[in-house]
């Protein structure tokens, strides 16, 4: 037996199951996005796998929401964190690809897929660094919701 879910976590899963198939799509049509078409093609298909895989952790969050014991407030800050995160890393693909930079934080990449202009983009490392701050939030808040919770 489990316990019944607030309105706002009925909302907040459908909210998350939503943009979490939407940016399913998103990542699968930008597969589509031929090399010609953007300066650094590695950044189409960072973009591709990150907006897909992120797709797939958001709708397996929102099977959790009614599982996690959160006041109104640290759920609503859980969905924020949980958007920002998840899309800010494609976006950071995305953005690479387009301007033909990229940054820093993904020496591996670089180095075996050189970008054309650069690896100074503040832009795309602002992403990846808001990215990796909100992921962890989203993280933090759905483990804290979980271990509040009691079974029934």
């Amino acid at each position: 037996m489990t316990r019944p879910a607030t309105r706002l976590q009925m909302q907040l899963k459908r909210w998350t199951l939503l943009l979490g198939v939407l940016q399913i799509s998103v990542g699968c049509l930008i597969g589509f996005i031929p090399p010609a078409a953007v300066e650094w093609f590695r950044g189409i298909v960072m973009a591709h796998i990150e907006f897909t895989a992120n797709g797939v952790l958001m709708v397996v969050f929102a099977f959790l929401i009614k599982e996690m014991t959160l006041k109104p407030i640290a759920l609503r800050c859980w969905f924020v964190t949980l958007q920002l995160g998840t899309w800010s890393n494609g976006a950071a693909g995305l953005v690479a690809a387009f301007i033909g930079r990229s940054s820093p934080l993904m020496p591996t990449l670089n180095e075996k897929f050189p970008p054309p202009l650069g690896t100074d983009s503040l832009l795309v490392s602002g992403l990846l660094q808001l990215c990796g701050l909100t992921i962890i939030l989203a993280l933090l808040l759905t483990l804290y919701g979980l271990l509040r919770s009691r079974p029934i």
